[in-house]
């Protein structure tokens, strides 16, 4: 194949996505549900600390009128992207005039737009940051990362809980009133549904019964970024849906990250399940070298000076 084709449905991804970005400058919203696709999904912090989460276009429109009362974006500074055929992923900067106080704010999000219908974005998952960047308790010239190593352990053990069906494991990595809105894989619906969840409570049981119904065998880790406030991660989980043959899940999750280092939820959408890649059966995207060793604070073994 040639490497053009396999640019172009990079370039379709980040045209779709950049377009929309666009439509919400200096238009009122005026032509925002232009760029937005049949069976669209939102999860998002409307204002801060409330977390909406939205599907179909009749909601999402009102959702964008409703907006022009509110804030007014100004700038965007993208600080990272990742872009693959399905999904933009980005980190941002944002400036917003809020209309009420004539305020100028400039904050950090990150957001996941999903592209996959030729029409328009199909998705919409952000998270706005909402504490200062945590002091390094590392000792050394070299300050290590040690919040994130924390959080890349963290996240490890969240998928080792999901794919063990265990509730209690999950639930004691969640903040008790968290968000979590994926794709429900338990739901037939054109163009998908997304989980309304608000506690640690109710993730927990749902992942109970995703368990039991899919029957997970293993995650590959594709794609993801670590940071002192987020995870991102895009994940293909081979399942067996109702102990049949094995199939394949992609999704792409934002797990924000609460200052107490739990995390605050889990939003994103997943691809159609599909029959597997061929290279499915192996488990790949290991966070730890050696399989299964994890750095220890204490000891500091698996630390390049432990």
């Amino acid at each position: 194949m040639p490497n053009s084709d396999a640019v172009e449905p990079l370039l379709s991804s980040i045209a779709k996505a950049e377009r929309h970005i666009a439509s919400e400058y200096g238009t009122q919203m005026v032509g925002v549900m232009d760029t937005i696709g049949a069976h669209p999904h939102f999860a998002m912090p409307l204002q801060p600390g409330k977390v909406a989460v939205l599907s179909g276009r009749p909601d999402i429109d009102a959702m964008y009128k409703a907006s022009v009362d509110l804030a007014a974006p100004q700038a965007s500074r993208l600080l990272s992207q990742l872009a693959t055929d399905w999904f933009v992923f980005i980190e941002n900067v944002p400036t917003r005039l809020w209309i009420e106080s004539g305020e100028l704010l400039t904050v950090q999000t990150v957001t996941m737009f999903v592209t996959d219908d030729a029409n328009g974005i199909t998705g919409e998952y952000a998270w706005q940051r909402c504490y200062p960047p945590q002091d390094s308790a590392a000792t050394g010239d070299v300050p290590l990362p040690e919040r994130q190593l924390d959080l890349l352990e963290r996240h490890q053990a969240l998928l080792d809980a999901i794919g063990a069906g265990d509730a209690r494991a999950l639930e004691a990595l969640l903040e008790p009133a968290c968000t979590w809105a994926q794709r429900d894989y338990l739901a037939s619906t054109a163009g998908g549904k997304i989980t309304d969840l608000r506690s640690a409570r109710e993730a927990g049981a749902y992942i109970a019964r995703w368990h039991t119904e899919m029957q997970p065998e293993h995650v590959t880790i594709i794609n993801r970024r670590v940071t002192d406030w987020f995870v991102f991660s895009e994940e293909l989980w081979v399942v067996r849906p109702g102990g049949g043959e094995h199939r394949q899940c992609r999704i792409a999750m934002i797990y924000p990250v609460s200052q107490n280092g739990l995390f605050e939820g889990a939003l994103g959408f997943g691809r159609d399940i599909e029959a597997p890649s061929p290279s499915a059966g192996t488990r790949m995207g290991l966070s730890f070298w050696p399989q299964g060793v994890t750095p220890d604070p204490e000891n500091r073994a698996g630390y390049p000076e432990g």
